[in-house]
């Protein structure tokens, strides 16, 4: 009986110990999210559009250079349209960023008022993604951002892995090397249709992103 009393309390506090570890501020995803040398001048308006991008069903997201977009492809533009309308009126709603990003909160405003929510269709070939774009285009990645850059700042990855994107009609499939951080939860990705060694978009899991950065 006094085992079983002793291997109950001890799965208890286990249990506790894990509730109080998925309570915690993600520290790693957010040193990355807040590192601003590895951002574009852009990015601070998109990262207060993450919320928005999760609420209108998205769980991960593309950041590239010019544009942040929705993983999730639909083949017609007319699928992808009422996810864009809907995310353009949740991006009015005001979001507070985590006290790590309070500089990046103050850039945000000046690029903010020009985002735009739209049905876009991708270099991969994949059909259409609700994305954030500007009609000038955003800078969101440094420029030429490298992987050996983001190595110098970052260290190592934890994983390096391969994920294809199947493109749509006789297109080539787009390959991305996948250079994880954090968990996985952020990965730096270099693309086939791509300049080797050049990071080609910042693969972002939204739930994680948004638990790291805002409140």
């Amino acid at each position: 009986m006094r085992n079983a009393r002793l291997v109950t309390f001890a799965s208890a506090l286990l249990l506790l110990a894990a509730s109080v570890s998925a309570q915690q501020p993600p520290a790693a995803l957010q040193r990355i999210l807040a590192d601003q040398e590895l951002w574009g001048d852009d990015y601070p308006a998109v990262l207060t559009r993450l919320r928005a991008l999760q609420d209108s069903g998205e769980r991960t997201v593309y950041i590239f250079p010019d544009r942040a977009a929705g993983a999730t492809a639909a083949r017609a533009q007319a699928d992808v349209q009422p996810r864009a309308t809907r995310l353009a009126t949740l991006m009015a709603r005001p979001v507070t960023l985590q006290a790590p990003f309070a500089q990046l909160q103050q850039r945000a405003a000046p690029a903010a008022g020009t985002l735009r929510a739209e049905a876009v269709r991708l270099r991969d070939g994949d059909g259409f993604h609700v994305a954030l774009t500007r009609a000038a285009g955003l800078r969101l990645l440094r420029p030429g951002l490298a992987v050996e850059a983001v190595r110098a700042r970052l260290g190592p990855p934890e994983r390096v892995t391969q994920q294809t994107i199947q493109s749509e009609g006789d297109r080539r499939p787009v390959i991305l090397t996948l250079h994880q951080y954090a968990g996985g939860s952020i990965a730096f990705a270099e693309s086939n249709m791509s300049e080797p060694g050049v990071v080609d978009r910042v693969v972002l899991d939204l739930n994680a992103a948004v638990a790291a950065s805002a409140r």
